[in-house]
């Protein structure tokens, strides 16, 4: 990671700094889009947490009853807090440096949230490092970032001012495409996987409004998007690749 930044992460004020505690995740639940890659009859898998922050995530996994958790931080407080939940967990420099030294492979990996953080230059590195040493043959390595594109996109580029970068969908799949990765998907592209049916079917048909009127919009401005790229609106962007 770009030291600045990095050196930034470390810092035990860093999660203060942003208004940020452990007790703001005492209600968090297991997120349900991702529940395709986490059945109740894999509860064997071997799972890692990159950027496990304060262990909300592998906790909700524990509580679910999967056994083989592991996460992996830069930044103290994470790891102590995760350690003193019970969670396995290891402070690390450098995913890049972790994973070549990694001994073990895993089904899934899971990074939330993090990949924002590292500086340009070394992102699609620290990605072939997660695929090629780190991800077993038939694992899935599950991405989450802030979406460039959603309503609030600039907003969360520099909400953090940790943050380096920004996604879009189109740039999410030429990092993991430059990355080696082939299978790529995005989950839950429109955010209603946790919506009743009635409130998902309201809210495509208000997604292909908002489509309508970008279209004329960019015909009017004569403006445009990079046609092959999906346009997705919701907060974040949910990618599931192998």
């Amino acid at each position: 990671m770009n030291k600045s930044i990095d050196e930034e992460i470390k810092k035990a004020s860093y999660f203060s700094n942003r208004n940020v505690a452990e007790g703001m995740y005492a209600g968090y639940q297991f997120p349900k889009y991702l529940s395709a890659y986490f059945q109740e009859s894999d509860k064997d898998l071997q799972v890692l947490d990159i950027g496990c922050g304060l262990g909300q995530f592998l906790g909700s996994l524990k509580t679910r009853g999967f056994k083989n958790l592991h996460g992996i931080d830069i930044n103290e407080e994470s790891i102590e807090s995760c350690r003193n939940n019970g969670l396995d967990v290891a402070m690390i420099d450098d995913i890049r440096h972790y994973a070549k030294g990694s001994s073990k492979k895993f089904d899934r990996i899971v990074m939330s949230h993090v990949l924002e953080h590292i500086d340009k230059a070394l992102i699609i590195d620290t990605l072939m490092h997660i695929r090629q040493y780190l991800l077993n043959e038939n694992g899935v390595f599950l991405l989450m970032v802030p979406n460039a594109q959603s309503y609030t996109g600039t907003y969360w580029r520099y909400e953090d001012f940790t943050h380096t970068i920004m996604f879009t969908a189109g740039s999410c799949i030429y990092a993991l495409r430059a990355a080696g990765f082939t299978n790529i998907e995005f989950v839950d592209p429109e955010g209603t996987v946790h919506l009743s049916t009635i409130k998902r079917v309201i809210i495509r048909q208000l997604i292909k409004f908002h489509k309508f009127r970008e279209d004329m919009w960019n015909k009017i401005l004569q403006t445009s998007f990079h046609k092959p790229s999906p346009r997705i609106y919701s907060f974040e962007l949910k990618v599931a690749a192998s």
